[in-house]
């Protein structure tokens, strides 16, 4: 997933990279605001900047089937 389809996702769904680094807490990667940003703009590519935006792209989606189950309700 793109940096760019990552923010696009984020503004459909509402949410913003704060809630992805508390999510991302929960997998045990407690990043700073500005390394997330890094990542997203793909300015650092790194090993671990794959795996966060791999998993990033996993909590979007998460997120999204959510989000559509709570509107079928």
């Amino acid at each position: 997933m793109t940096g760019k389809a990552i923010k696009i996702k984020l503004l459909e769904l509402g949410r913003t990279q704060l809630d992805l680094l508390e999510e991302l807490k929960k997998y045990g990667y407690h990043l700073k605001p500005q390394l997330l940003s890094s990542y997203i703009t793909g300015y650092k590519r790194t090993p671990q900047s794959a795996v966060v935006l791999d998993l990033v792209g996993n909590i979007l989606k998460e997120w999204e089937g959510a989000n559509k189950n709570a509107e079928v309700h």
